[in-house]
C-alpha cells in the first residue's frame, strides 16, 4: 500500500517531509515531540495515545484543504495511518472470502486482493485531506472508520448502501438477508417500543433505522466515526445467534459482539461497548425530536 501512495521509504514525497518538518514545528508546537520526520514513526510506536493524537491533529490541520492544504503533510499523515489502513484492507479481504459482499452497483474487478489495497489506499488519501480537524479528537480512530464506511460502500455492503441511496440498497434479490434484519428490534427499543414480528415489520424497520441514522448523522446527534461503528456492531449482531442481553441495548453490548467488532476495528471492546452504548444512549434521546421531525414531515 506505501507503493499505491507514493509513501515508500526513500520516496519522493517523504524526502520532501524531511526538509519541511522543522518549518512545520516552528508553526506548530505540537511537533516538537521529535526532532525531525525520521523519529516520529519510532515515537509513534511508545507514545502516549494522547500525545499521538496532538501529533496526529497536528499533520490532520496542515493536510487539511481547509487547513494547509499541504499534500506533503497528508502524505505523513497517512503514512502514520498506514498499519491500521493495511489491517483493515486485510480484514475486508477475509470478509469477502468467507462472506461475499452483495453488491448493488457492480463495479466489475474490485473482488481481487489487489483491488480492495487500491480502494482503501485512495479512500485513505482523500480522508486524510478532508480531515474535520476542527472538530474531532481520536484522530486514527476517526479516520480509519470512515475510511473503512466509505469502502465498503463502494464494494456494495448493504448496511452502508442503505444509508447512501436507499433506492439502489432495495433493488435486490428477494428474500436477502442483512444486517437490517437484525437491527428490527434494536430500531424498536431505540424508539421506546416494544419490536413487531420481523417478518411482518422488516421494509418498516429498514426504513425507520436509516431515517433515523441519517437524521442523527445531519442533525449531529451522532458523529460519522460513531454511524460507522454502530454498523459494524448491528453487522456482527445479525451473524451471532446467542446473544447475551443483560447488558441492554438488545444484544449489541454482547460479548461475542463486542469481540468480532474489536477485532476489526482494532479497539479494545470495552471501547466498542462504551462507544455503542453511548451512542444508543444519544440516539435514544434524540428519538422524541425525530418523532416530531417525521410528524411536521407528514
Amino acid at each position: 500500500m506505501e507503493e499505491l501512495l507514493g509513501l515508500e521509504d526513500g520516496g519522493e514525497l517523504l524526502e520532501v517531509a524531511r526538509t519541511r518538518w522543522d518549518d512545520w514545528c516552528v508553526g506548530d508546537e505540537r511537533l516538537l515531540v521529535v526532532g525531525g520526520f525520521d523519529q516520529l514513526r519510532a515515537w509513534l510506536r511508545h507514545a502516549d495515545y494522547d500525545a499521538i493524537d496532538d501529533v496526529l491533529l497536528a499533520l490532520a490541520e496542515l493536510a487539511a484543504l481547509d487547513g494547509g492544504n499541504d499534500n506533503v503533510a497528508a502524505g505523513v499523515l497517512a503514512k502514520c495511518l498506514l498499519p491500521g489502513a493495511c489491517q483493515l484492507a486485510a480484514r475486508l479481504q477475509r470478509r469477502q472470502r468467507c462472506q461475499p459482499f452483495h453488491d448493488h452497483q457492480p463495479v466489475g474487478g474490485l473482488r481481487s486482493a489487489g483491488a480492495v489495497d487500491e480502494l482503501v489506499a485512495s479512500q485513505l488519501w482523500i480522508e486524510v485531506r478532508t480531515v474535520r480537524w476542527r472538530r474531532i479528537r481520536r484522530v486514527a480512530a476517526n479516520v480509519l472508520l470512515d475510511t473503512r464506511a466509505a469502502v465498503l460502500l463502494e464494494l456494495g455492503d448493504h448496511f452502508q448502501v442503505e444509508r447512501r441511496d436507499r433506492s439502489w440498497a432495495r433493488t435486490m434479490v428477494i428474500g436477502e438477508q442483512d444486517a437490517f434484519e437484525a437491527a428490527a428490534e434494536t430500531s424498536s427499543r431505540i424508539a421506546g417500543t416494544t419490536a413487531p414480528d420481523a417478518s411482518e415489520a422488516d421494509t418498516t424497520a429498514r426504513s425507520e433505522v436509516t431515517e433515523l441514522l441519517a437524521w442523527a448523522g445531519t442533525s449531529e446527534v451522532i458523529t460519522p466515526s460513531e454511524e460507522t461503528l454502530l454498523a459494524a456492531v448491528l453487522q456482527a449482531a445479525a451473524e451471532v445467534e446467542t446473544r447475551n442481553v443483560r447488558r441492554g441495548c438488545g444484544g449489541l453490548l454482547s460479548n461475542e459482539v463486542s469481540r468480532r467488532v474489536a477485532a476489526q476495528m482494532g479497539v479494545s471492546e470495552s471501547t466498542v461497548r462504551r462507544r455503542t452504548s453511548r451512542t444508543v444512549q444519544a440516539l435514544a434521546a434524540a428519538a422524541p425530536k425525530f418523532t416530531e421531525v417525521l410528524s411536521d414531515a407528514c
